[in-house]
């Protein structure tokens, strides 16, 4: 070898005359490339009257006394253009465009982002902040801070969120434009700017002037229903999620719901889930419904309701529903807790256990946040009362349509148990657990579920 293996530094050969030829050459290689620093990237010409030790990098197409040195660092240095052939990794600063480059064989130089950026701070931080399911984090308009925001349309082919087309899903057309009453009446007065929810404090952070309401105003109308069908049929998510506001005014009055059905072209309901603010607390409470798509799922329905029980005016509502698309392209198969068996090529089959504990249980039905992978062979799905459950005299554990798969009316005291198993079954599609109250909604208690399964995985060579 008589050169470097990286940088092709010349080498000194044993008993070599003139050794400060071979030397100097390698110094002003050195020279070149350490603390690399070119004029301009853009010249496929060399400039007329370049200074001793001026660097560039050779534009596509380089001609003169570069051709053929398309991509290579040009040095002057003696009098001579020196040639530099750049390798995968290296980095230069390129005065000319204000900003680093780095090179990879494959794909030549490429210019990283840079200039310098308007967004210098964080403001209007939020106290004891808990979270927005199912929204994306981004740069707000100012660039002066970050907001929570629906995710664009368009998704992701990896497995992002998709925004499906919900009509005035936050209402700021000022009427029930997109939705369909089924109680109640289609007038001005069912939606409303109820000056509770335009004070500062716990409601302040609703978004615009319209919510969906029901008898505001001292409406004789005791209800508000209405329901808007999205068409699946085209789509490819192999989860659907449901984001809403459910707003309180004042305590112990009024009821919001939001329900989310996905139904078959027939109209028949495949699988359902629902959250309501009952608790009787003044404020804002983000949901987030989430449903496995079904084989046949064609159309999803999101009903909303508003049930005024005392007092003259209607003191709940519900604004910013979205729904959204999740499990687009391939999904992480996630690490085994046990590998039964490998093959030479990666091909494995692993043993898995994923838990969750499901807190605050509320409402008629409650799904989980982890899901049976898509292709794993399910054994069976355990459950533990870890609190006491309230307002429900037993609950069954399942998946949408197969309420009781894992399990019929289970203790609801503190250190129940239940070994939920089945037959082997594979599962083709992602798929939540739903725990269903019976004999009343749940108002309270913690269950703990664990999705006991074998995962097999092709081979990754």
């Amino acid at each position: 070898m008589t050169n470097t293996p990286n940088l092709a530094l010349p080498y000194l050969a044993a008993a070599q005359a003139q050794k400060h030829v071979t030397v100097n050459e390698a110094l002003d290689a050195l020279d070149g490339l350490v603390q690399l620093s070119v004029i301009s990237a853009n010249l496929a010409v060399p400039p007329g009257a370049p200074v001793e030790g001026d660097r560039y990098i050779a534009a596509i197409g380089a001609t003169g006394a570069w051709a053929g040195w398309d991509d290579s660092v040009a040095q002057f240095s003696g009098g001579a253009w020196l040639r530099l052939i750049p390798q995968t990794g290296w980095i230069a600063w390129d005065r000319d465009a204000g900003g680093i480059t780095t090179f990879d064989t494959a794909t030549g130089w490429t210019a990283l982002a840079t200039g310098t950026a308007t967004f210098l701070a964080l403001s209007d931080t939020p106290t004891g902040f808990a979270g927005h399911g199912g929204k994306a984090l981004h740069v707000n308009g100012a660039e002066t801070a970050l907001e929570f925001v629906v995710p664009a349309s368009g998704g992701s082919g990896g497995g992002g969120l998709t925004k499906l087309p919900v009509v005035n899903g936050d209402f700021e057309i000022g009427d029930i434009t997109g939705w369909t009453i089924t109680t109640g009446v289609a007038a001005v007065a069912d939606w409303s700017t109820m000056t509770g929810y335009d004070t500062a404090g716990a409601n302040a952070t609703r978004n615009g002037t319209y919510v969906f309401s029901g008898g505001e105003g001292g409406s004789a109308q005791a209800q508000v229903t209405a329901f808007q069908d999205v068409d699946i049929s085209g789509d490819t998510s192999a989860l659907y999620l449901v984001t809403a506001e459910l707003l309180k005014n004042y305590q112990d009055q009024d009821t919001p719901t939001i329900t989310f059905e996905i139904l078959d072209a027939g109209g028949a309901v495949l699988a359902t889930t629902s959250a309501s603010k009952t608790d009787g607390q003044v404020g804002i409470d983000p949901v987030i419904l989430n449903l496995a798509r079904p084989g046949n799922g064609a159309t999803a329905r999101i009903t909303l309701d508003v049930d005024r029980n005392t007092g003259n005016n209607n003191n709940a509502a519900i604004d910013n529903v979205t729904l959204l698309g999740s499990g687009i392209g391939a999904t992480p198969v996630p690490a085994p807790d046990a590998l039964l068996a490998q093959s030479p090529g990666g091909a494995a089959i692993g043993i898995h256990v994923a838990e969750e504990l499901l807190a605050g249980l509320s409402g008629a039905s409650a799904p989980s946040t982890i899901t049976i992978p898509g292709r794993a062979i399910v054994l069976g799905v355990s459950t533990r009362t870890a609190t006491a459950i309230t307002g429900a005299s037993s609950y069954d554990c399942g998946i949408a349509g197969e309420l009781s798969k894992f399990g019929g009316s289970l203790g609801i005291a503190t250190g129940s148990t239940n070994v939920g198993v089945i037959g082997p079954q594979a599962f083709y599609a992602a798929t939540p657990i739903v725990l269903t109250a019976n004999g009343g909604n749940f108002t309270g208690g913690d269950v703990r579920i664990a999705i006991q399964y074998l995962l097999p995985s092709a081979p990754t060579s």
